[in-house]
């Protein structure tokens, strides 16, 4: 007979630049499978600023990447015990919210969401029941989960978030047949979202970071 708990755990996060005054945006950046929190956020350096933090949270499963030894890595669920790590995953991130307001996070603030491959699904989960404003709400090399769009409310709170959805043009993991009709099903289902691509597979693209954050601090600027 399977017995389910819940306890007390400790999870972590890492940041690039300090939450003053000063700060006018943050960005939340979810790492892909088998990937690390501290390596991840190294490639948002681009457009850390003194008004600008950014924040990665890491995935609460670690393992190794070969077998038993190797590189620790993390992902952020599998599909045994989905929904409880879908529920754990909301209350780690809206407590990571809860530890950035102590420090005194100022309430009037752009907030930016970026999920790449594995972690696109967590963050679009997350972003769907957040109270707060998103500027910009990034699917990157992955998808949104069809439970956020199906669901009247999340669906829009999200379309309210400006989406973004990003493909590398030689994604390996990710072909461009798919890629149409996946675009096609977002449409049918009421999905409000600017589709971006560029040359690359499935990795993050430094000028294409920097346009998006450009964007979240003037909604105005043309594409």
């Amino acid at each position: 007979m399977e017995h389910t708990l819940s306890i007390k755990t400790t999870a972590r996060y890492y940041s690039l630049g300090e939450i003053n005054s000063s700060t006018r945006a943050v960005w939340f950046v979810f790492h892909g499978y088998a990937m690390r929190a501290e390596n991840f956020i190294k490639e948002f350096d681009c457009i850390a600023d003194s008004s600008t933090v950014i924040i990665a949270p890491e995935g609460m499963h670690r393992f190794y990447n070969r077998g038993t030894q190797g590189k620790i890595t993390a992902n952020w669920m599998t599909y045994d015990l989905r929904e409880y790590d879908i529920e754990n995953n909301i209350q780690y991130l809206n407590s990571v919210l809860e530890d950035l307001r102590s420090t005194g996070l100022p309430d009037e603030i752009q907030i930016g969401i970026l999920g790449f491959s594995q972690g696109g699904p967590t963050a679009f989960r997350w972003a769907s029941q957040l109270s707060e404003n998103i500027g910009i709400l990034v699917a990157w090399g992955t998808d949104i989960p069809k439970d956020v769009y199906t669901d009247n409310k999340s669906l829009q709170k999200i379309n309210l978030s400006n989406i973004k959805l990003v493909i590398g043009l030689e994604d390996e993991y990710i072909s461009s047949d798919k890629v149409d009709d996946y675009i096609m099903e977002l449409h049918d289902q009421g999905v409000d979202f600017d589709f971006h691509t560029f040359e690359g597979k499935h990795e993050l693209h430094e000028e294409t970071i920097r346009y998006f954050h450009a964007r979240l601090m003037d909604d105005n600027l043309e594409y």
